[in-house]
Parts: C-alpha cells; structure tokens; sequence
C-alpha cells in the first residue's frame, strides 16, 4: 500500500482499546488507555505482541501514536492535513518558459550507437545538466530576468524531454542483455541465447581464417561510417548552442596488410544513405581492381547489419556491376553478429577522435580541409590513413542501376523465400565465361553449403548477363551542393557575424555553403 491514508487505516483496524474490568484513576495522571494489537487470518483475528506487530510491518512507535491521536469515537482516521494550506510557492509560467527555451536552443544529434529507432534524442555530451544549467543562468542574467534553482531546471530537463547526453560507446548486445537480466530463462530464451552466443564465436573465427588467408589476389577488409565530425569545433561554450556542419567519414580498413581508406565529405555535397556507402565501396573496388590488375581478385567484406547503409539491394547491384566490368574473380559480405559488431575499424575511428582532442589544444577546428589534414596525420606509426575527399560529383545513383537491372532476390532456385534480414554471408562470383555472375548466401554461419538465390529480371523472363550490365554508365547522384537546413544555415551566419568563425574562413569556404 502506498496511499499513506490505507497505511494508517490498516494500523487502526489492527490496534484495539482495552477497557479494565477494574479502572482506578489518579487525578491528574497522564497515562493513556492500552491498546492490544491483531492481525487478521481468514476472518479470524489472532492477538499478537507490541514487538511482533512493529517488526511485522516495518515500523516504529511513531506512526502508532499517531494513528491513536488521530483516531475518532466512531474509529475513523483524521484526514491528513500537511501540504493542503494552499499557500506553497508556485513557480512562474515565464520561468518554466525560459527553461524549455533554453533546452530547445541545445542542438539535437544523431546517434552513430542507437541503430533502431527510438524516441529518445541525443545532445552534444561534451555537457552536463550542471554545464547547461551555469549556461542558462548566465542567458538570464544578460537578459535581466530571474532564473530558476538547478532543482527546477532538473525536473523540467528530465520529466519534460526524453534527452539523453551522446557519449560514445560501444554497443550493447540486446539479446545478451535481455538473457543476463531474465529471472525465468524459458528454454525458447535459452536456446536464442545459445545460438546467438555460436553465431558470435563462429563469426570472430570466420574472420580470423580469412585474415590468415590474405595474400596479393585475396584481399580482406571491413567498412564502416564513422560517428559524425560536427563543424566547427572547438571549446567555445557559443558553438554547443548552434547547429553545426556534419562531415562524414567512410573506413574500408584491410586486415592484416596495415592499410586503411577514409573517404570524407561533408553533408553539402551528399547524404549519408546506401547511394553514397556503394559509390565510396565502387571507387575502393575500382582502385583496387586497377592497382592488382589480376582476373582471379577476391574480395571479402565485413560490415555490421545496417540495413539502410550495407544490407540492401545497392550494395549487391554495385557487387554485381563491379563484377561486371571490373577485374574481379568475385565478391563475399559476411556480416557481423548483431550486438557484437566491434572491428578494426572501430581502432581508426578512436585513433582520429584523439587525434582531434589533440588538435584542438591548439585551437578549434574550422574546415573541412583541416579534419582531412587530421585524418590523414592521426596515425603515428604505420602506413597513414589514405583520405579521398569527396564532392557531391563523386558519387554515382545506385537507385538507377537498380530500375534498368529490375531484378529481385527474393526467392532461391528451390523456390523459397530468401529474407535478407536472416543473411549471415553473400557471394557474388563471376563464373569462368565471364558473362553471368551467380549470387550465393547463407543464413548461418553454422551452414556448410551456399545456397544460390534466383536472380531474374522483372523485365524479361532471362537472367540479366554481365554482358548487359556492361554497357551501363553509372550516372551523378547530385547536380549541385545539397542546401542546408534554415536552422543551421541561420547558425553559421551568426557565427560569422559574432566573429566565432574568422572571416578568413568564412570567405574561403562558408559563403560558398551559405544563402
């Protein structure tokens, strides 16, 4: 029982006043009537001891007394009075106003960690609520009006918004935690969670082979998008207010041969979608093809489960164009086991976050020419980090090859359905004619055989050939920069006009971005 209203109605159905066969009074005595204390069983009251009746219940003498002070001739409880005077302070309508303003005003991030949607949104974690609470007295002292206790701002930070503060991390498998945190493993649990757990450990061992296995003609490497770089940065407390440019970095890191690829571009010259990860995936294949220059090239991939950037049908039409007129044998994506994604490429990603945090002791970082200069510098020993820059002419429109191609890979050549989602590994292989390309897949990394996915043309009842794929001319994504948001386009002017950002950049790259 929570109410403390039943609390105390419960103590006084269990307390009862005992009344002397003989009552000798003394004038002027303080002492009270006795009480005898029952818990009721199946209708049937059964007398217990003072001591038994406390520790049964958890308390002391105090709320005893007070439910004999309270209780009335009829044996109902006084009404609890304390907090229903009417004259608590109330806080302002404006103040509550100010605070959600304040919180409005903090630019909203997106989470490289949090893969399935959620409500949740996410700020810069380079603050905490004690950081932006300092903040927002400081707004409401300029502005001459009365600010509210951390308390207040507190509460309304946390029971008004669904926040959280972006701190990168790795991530959290769900099934693992679910398991751990079960108290009735049902067998269903048990079994998911021990063949989750295979699945991990044969996955790390697939990887580990093929990188024993890499030779000149082999090549092995894993990809990945790196969390945004937000632009500009720096320690300036006016920049976690406005809404900065996003550059993005694209890793294909080759195991075991210490060589890594960082394709970089900001979000005027292109999204972040499966359109740009197959055109930066298209020019390594293309690189690569050229500088090996042998018909027998193999090329494995790892990458996590992303359907939106990996797992989806214009990776596999750039595999399969690839083969097409490429020098390449064939094309296998093994997928990582979902929760347990971390790779090589997760070290790169943390040798240019520290790379960063060096380089703004010396100042903040304003272009995107100066992440490239960091990229490319950030690793001290070893083979640099080769940085392709990327403009929105770069990339090639996916979507198109996928309209002339029309092809589906919904059913296998047993006629099954074959759910993408299930997948562990694709193959592409060209066969030795080198005019059809066969697409193999698994849904296990259990399973010992590949099965072939029927691959047909919507258009015509023949297998499209790597003859006809051949003649296709992979047209421009974009035709222009990409226009910024009204928010963020209003942000970076204000930083230019309050002299956050030099005019020296402002004239040498943000007026181009600017309208």
């Amino acid at each position: 029982m929570g109410d403390l209203s039943r609390q105390r109605d419960y103590i006084a159905e269990c307390i009862n006043v005992i009344t002397p066969k003989y009552q000798y009074k003394v004038h002027n005595s303080n002492r009270g009537p006795k009480h005898s204390f029952s818990f009721e069983i199946n209708n049937i009251k059964h007398r217990i001891c003072k001591t038994f009746f406390k520790n049964t219940l958890a308390i002391n003498n105090r709320p005893i007394a007070t439910v004999t002070a309270k209780k009335n001739q009829a044996g109902t409880i006084e009404e609890e009075k304390r907090g229903k005077h009417g004259k608590q302070y109330k806080i302002s309508s404006d103040i509550i106003k100010g605070i959600k303003n304040h919180i409005d005003s903090i630019p909203r991030i997106e989470s490289h960690y949090v893969r399935q949607q959620t409500t949740r949104e996410f700020i810069d974690g380079g603050k905490n609520l004690t950081d932006l609470y300092t903040d927002y007295q400081t707004q409401c002292l300029s502005d001459g009006v009365e600010a509210a206790k951390i308390h207040t701002y507190g509460k309304v930070f946390n029971e008004d918004y669904n926040i959280g503060f972006h701190t990168p991390k790795k991530d959290q498998c769900e099934l693992c935690i679910s398991f751990k945190n079960a108290v009735d493993k049902t067998i269903e649990l048990q079994n998911r969670y021990d063949q989750h757990q295979l699945e991990k450990e044969l996955c790390r061992q697939e990887k580990s082979n093929d990188k024993t296995m890499v030779k000149e003609n082999y090549i092995v490497a894993c990809y990945d998008l790196q969390a945004v770089l937000p632009l500009p940065k720096g320690d300036v407390s006016t920049l976690y207010y406005k809404c900065k440019l996003n550059i993005c970095n694209f890793t294909i890191n080759v195991l075991a041969k210490d060589y890594c690829d960082c394709f970089v571009w900001s979000e005027v010259e292109a999204l972040r979608g499966a359109n740009e990860i197959a055109t930066c995936v298209w020019k390594y294949l293309t690189k690569r093809a050229s500088e090996i220059n042998d018909n027998n090239l193999r090329i494995t991939f790892y990458s996590d489960n992303c359907c939106g950037q990996q797992k989806n049908k214009f990776m596999f039409f750039i595999y399969l164009y690839a083969l097409s007129v490429l020098k390449i044998k064939s094309i296998t994506h093994k997928y990582l086991i979902s929760g347990h994604t971390q790779n090589e490429n997760d070290s790169v990603h943390s040798v240019i976050e520290k790379a960063v945090k060096m380089y703004l002791r010396s100042g903040p970082v304003y272009t995107p020419d100066q992440y490239v200069t960091i990229i490319r510098t950030a690793r001290k020993k070893g083979n640099p980090y080769n940085v392709t820059e990327m403009c929105y002419s770069d990339f090639v429109d996916i979507k198109n090859l996928t309209e002339i191609c029309g092809a589906q890979f919904s059913k296998n050549t047993e006629g099954r359905t074959v759910k993408m989602s299930d997948t562990k590994i694709m193959k592409f292989e060209k066969h030795q004619d080198f005019d059809h390309v066969s697409i193999y897949y698994k849904t296990s990394y259990t399973d010992t055989d590949f099965k072939e996915i029927q691959f047909r043309n919507n258009r015509s009842s023949r297998t499209r050939t790597s003859t006809d794929l051949q003649d296709f001319q992979l047209k421009p994504l974009y035709q222009s920069r990409l226009k910024l948001s009204d928010r963020k386009n209003s942000d970076l002017k204000s930083l230019i006009n309050s002299n956050i950002i030099p005019q020296s950049y402002a004239l040498s790259y943000y007026n181009s971005i600017l309208f």
